[in-house]
């Protein structure tokens, strides 16, 4: 399933993270290079392993240790310094092979949004490739989009509501921003107090989906990444990856959820909070998408950045 542009309109907002899966149930101060911990294969294998698809209709029963650790890093990041940047753009370089019917297309995207909406995109893309024989050690490697021509387009701040109009900058508060991820997904407004219960209405898996798209939309300060590490530690189901390390090389810190078949992986640097690298596996085809966030910050300048930002 490749990538759409997460632009809603002002009369009509994009549809929410919980309508791609169910579709899929049906059929570092400053500047932030996001390295250190970067996007890993979600499991602590070999880089040139692919996930295996974990069967079952519910999210496994987690273990002891599933928070614990998610946990730990956001109680060391709450009393680190303050990175904080400024910058007329959040600028975003992923690097993205996606599942497009029977074919995976590998793109790479450098997008600078301003706060008003505007958008402009730089994209190289990669021709399809059967998913069936697709070998997954191509992803993160060095080179592999050098001489493809890149497309660039815009888009007019008039035409979108973006996500700081919306809400302003992502909350601190673990509440406040569940609130928004849940009202974002088509959740009901929280009961429970959050720490510890946390009580998002959405499925967890839904959740971890939009936290995929959260970082599509708007830059996350340390605080706000803190109380994000936070909401994914205490959702249901999780399990515990370990250390781990992306199809980037970077070193990280994993968890997964898995419903009727589908899982999802999240990939966290420890160090910064920041989210390295996602994973979606579906019934029957293996690998949907596998992402990798390269660079994430705020910056005046709307030059490209080539290669991986480190």
């Amino acid at each position: 399933m490749t990538d759409a542009a997460e632009r809603p309109t002002r009369r009509h907002r994009l549809g929410p993270a919980a309508v791609a899966v169910a579709v899929l149930l049906v059929a570092s101060a400053g500047a932030v290079a996001v390295t250190p911990g970067g996007p890993a294969s979600l499991t602590p294998t070999p880089v040139n392993v692919a996930l295996p698809v974990m069967p079952g209709a519910a999210s496994p029963t987690p273990s002891a240790c599933a928070s614990g650790p998610l946990i730990d890093v956001a109680d060391v990041l709450v009393a680190a310094p303050s990175d904080a940047t400024r910058g007329r753009y959040y600028y975003l370089q992923v690097e993205q092979w996606s599942r497009s019917d029977a074919e995976i297309v590998g793109f790479r995207r450098e997008v600078w949004l301003t706060d008003d909406g505007g958008l402009i995109r730089s994209e190289q893309r990669l021709p399809g490739q059967p998913a069936v024989s697709f070998d997954m050690a191509r992803i993160g490697v060095p080179g592999t989009f050098d001489g493809v021509k890149p497309h660039r387009n815009t888009g007019d701040p008039a035409e979108v509501e973006s996500f700081i109009e919306r809400h302003g900058r992502p909350p601190g508060n673990p509440t406040e921003l569940a609130k928004i991820i849940d009202g974002d997904n088509d959740g009901q407004p929280l009961t429970d107090p959050c720490p510890p219960a946390c009580g998002l209405t959405i499925r967890p898996i839904v959740f971890f989906d939009a936290v995929t798209s959260l970082y599509r939309k708007t830059y996350l300060d340390l605080p706000a990444r803190t109380a994000l590490l936070r909401l994914v530690a205490v959702q249901p189901g999780i399990t515990f990856l370990g250390e781990v390390t992306d199809r980037g090389g970077r070193k990280a810190i994993g968890v997964a959820v898995a419903e009727g078949g589908v899982r999802v992986s999240l990939l966290f640097d420890r160090n910064t909070g920041f989210l390295l690298a996602s994973e979606r596996s579906v019934p029957d085809h293996g690998l949907d998408d596998y992402t990798l966030y390269l660079t994430l910050d705020r910056r005046d300048s709307q030059t490209p950045t080539n290669g991986t930002a480190a």
